[in-house]
Order: structure tokens, then sequence, then C-alpha cells
């Protein structure tokens, strides 16, 4: 009786749905040992059977979701690359994502509830961290609670706190901690201020979203940060906004953040618009935005591979020095026009936006088979949700609570 109470209560909506939404927005390396996590490919390949006990509905997500797959599956056969490993995956976080939107379009969570969720996730990566950094203090590298196991790349400076690495948890804290700040903006109707973001309802998840970004020890982070900082600008905002960020620039070259200068040193050469000089600044930074820098220099709409994607680099052993790759290379630019199409009717409410800006910068613009990327995507599928719906979903939770109460 008890297990079966058990698996009732797991199978309840709300229960799956943040299961997906948190076990995709971490990593316990102890459990799961790396990208290709047997416990997040566990769950992605019962998500068809989710979809089907749960009544399927037709959904937008479901239909642009089934045509970019399909879009993708006919031109990498026309290229003869079926590949496992490419198609097969997306094939399962696409499912995973249309269960979760599912969930979200039919109301499993109320706005309290999301916003509780994106809370604790930002306090559980800072409370991680300071974990790891004590242990790293006192010598300690392999500690399986603390999601350490002896990475080759610990010191009190990088740690990964909740994921694989430290640029991956940057990623993760940028999109909830935006995530946070909208749905507050939702609830309160308007943008929560600087000084509410130090008050007591919030200075204890704030503290520990500026202790992680400053000292997991990622560039990343600080290009987060730089990003998250125009939410708060405003004609009003911006003559004490700039020294801040200015301070904190400040700060992090006192404390001499290899990480910031890096940063800084690839969004210098990225301003020249040249490849080989974003490659010459920062090797690693580089293969992420040089994608992105090429789509707007080198794209030749004449050519077909242009439109329908070249062939895999994976036997290429030194791809990651390529200064010609773009962000469509894989499936081209028709599946590339698609996924745009998918993300601003199910994930990102306006282009011109933040949301937009975090997107193309931390995700590269693409449909990424990595679990961060697809975590990130659902934090902002719940709040697009309440963007569009908080009215609606009011009177409907009204409604929950007062047949409950009766």
């Amino acid at each position: 009786m008890w297990i079966l109470q058990k698996i009732k209560f797991i199978y309840e909506d709300k229960v799956l749905a943040t299961i997906m939404l948190v076990l995709f927005n971490i990593m316990f390396v102890p459990l799961e040992q790396g990208p290709f996590s047997p416990v997040k490919i566990g769950f992605m390949g019962i998500c068809p059977l989710i979809f089907i006990a749960k009544k399927p509905i037709v959904t937008k997500a479901l239909v642009l979701a089934a045509i970019y797959w399909l879009v993708c599956y006919t031109l990498s056969l026309l290229k003869g690359e079926m590949r496992f490993s490419t198609l097969g995956f997306l094939g399962m976080y696409l499912i995973l994502y249309v269960n979760f939107y599912s969930f979200v379009v039919k109301g499993t969570f109320t706005l309290d509830f999301f916003t509780k969720i994106l809370q604790y996730l930002i306090m559980a990566y800072g409370i991680t961290l300071i974990g790891q950094q004590l242990c790293v203090l006192v010598g300690l590298r392999n500690m399986p609670l603390f999601n350490l196991q002896n990475q080759f790349f610990l010191s009190i400076t990088k740690l990964p706190a909740l994921t694989l690495e430290p640029s991956h948890s940057a990623r993760i804290l940028t999109f909830a901690m935006l995530g946070y700040l909208r749905c507050l903006e939702i609830k309160k109707g308007k943008k929560p201020t600087i000084q509410e973001w130090f008050d007591k309802d919030h200075r204890t998840v704030t503290f520990l979203f500026l202790w992680s970004m400053l000292t997991m020890g990622s560039g990343t982070a600080f290009v987060g940060m730089g990003v998250l900082s125009f939410y708060f600008i405003t004609r009003k905002t911006v003559i004490y906004i700039i020294p801040l960020i200015i301070g904190m620039f400040m700060l992090g070259q006192s404390m001499e953040l290899k990480q910031m200068d890096r940063a800084v040193a690839l969004a210098e050469a990225a301003s020249t618009g040249s490849a080989e000089e974003a490659m010459a600044a920062d090797g690693s930074g580089a293969t992420r935005i040089i994608p992105v820098m090429n789509v707007f220099t080198k794209t030749d709409v004449t050519q077909l591979e242009t439109w329908i994607g070249k062939k895999s680099m994976e036997k290429d052993k030194y791809w990651w020095k390529r200064t010609d790759t773009k962000i469509y290379d894989q499936y081209g630019l028709i599946a590339f026009i698609i996924s745009l199409v998918f993300i601003y009717s199910c994930v990102i409410r306006h282009f011109f936006s933040i949301e937009t800006l975090l997107y193309l910068i931390l995700l590269g613009f693409t449909l990424g088979n990595i679990y961060y990327a697809w975590g990130c995507l659902m934090i902002m599928t719940g709040v697009r949700y309440f963007q569009n719906n908080y009215g609606e979903q009011l009177v409907l939770t009204t409604v929950q609570k007062k047949k409950y109460e009766d």
C-alpha cells in the first residue's frame, strides 16, 4: 500500500513536471557520471509513455518539435549521416520538452510554486558551492555529498557547484535568476528594484546567486551577470547601476580573477568581428562565439550546404580550432529557421529581450543535445506561460481552491 501511494504521488502532474525541471537543471556527478547521464537518458526514455498515459494533447510544442525533428531526419538522410548521438538524442530531448510544455499549458504550476522552485534551485547551487569551497580548503577533493568526485580541474577558484563544470552552472544560474526576477515582476506588476533585490524576502537568494557567480571560477558567469544587469537599467537607475557594474569589474580585477580577464579579452576580440582574433584571445570561449559571428559575416545563401547543412565534423580532431563554423552547420538554414519558430512560439515571448541575448550568448541560438540547454529552455517556458496567462491562471487557482474548501 505504501509503495502504491508513493507511485501515485510521483505520477502526479506537478511532481513529474518538477522532476523534469530540476533534473535537467542540475548534474549530480557521483550518480550521473557525465553529460550522457544514465539517469537523464532513462528518464527521457520513459517520456513517450508519460505523454501517452497523461491524455496527450496537441500543442504548438508537439507540432513544431515533430516538424523540426522530421526536417533534421530528412536532411541527415540526404547527407548519409544517420547517428543516434545526434538525431536520437535530439528526439529524446524534444519528447522531454513536449511533455514539460504540456504540463505547463495545462496549468500544472502556480506562479508561487514555480517561483519557489527557481528560488530553491538558486539557493541549492550557492549552498553546494560553499560546501565545495570548504571541502577544498581542508583538502577534501572527493565528497559525493557536495558533488565532488576528484574532478581534474578542482581548485578553490574553480568548482562545478551542482553541474558537471562551472560554465554549465553559470548558464543555469543566469537563466534561473532571470526567471526568478520575471516571476517577481509578474506578481508585483512591475520590475523589482535593486533595493528590493536585497530586502529581507530576497537577500538570501541574491547573496547566494552573487557568491556563486563571482566565486565558482567561470568566465561565462561574468558574461551572464553582464547581460542580467540590463534588466535593472532604466533612465532612473542608470546613474547608480553603471557605477555598480564598474565597481564589480574593478573588484574582479583587484582579485585577479582569470575568468574575468578571459571574458573581457574575448569580448574585445569579438567586437572586431574577426573570428581569428577571438580564437587567439580565448580558444575555449571562441568556439561558442565564432559560430554566431560567422552567421552575420560568412553566410552565403547561394550555396546548397547553407540550406541543408554540412557534413559532420566529428572525425575532425581539431574541429574546435576552426574559424569558419556557423550555428546552422549541422542541419542547415532551413532547420535553423524552424528552430527559431519553435523557440519564439513556445519558449521566449519577445524577440527583442534579455532572454534572446542569453539564448544567443549562452546557448548559441541552437537546440543543442546537452542537458543544461533544455533545462534553461524549460525555465523560460514556465516564465512565458505566466507572462501570457497569469490572470487566467490566478482565476483557475482560486476556483480550484474554492472547490477544495467546499
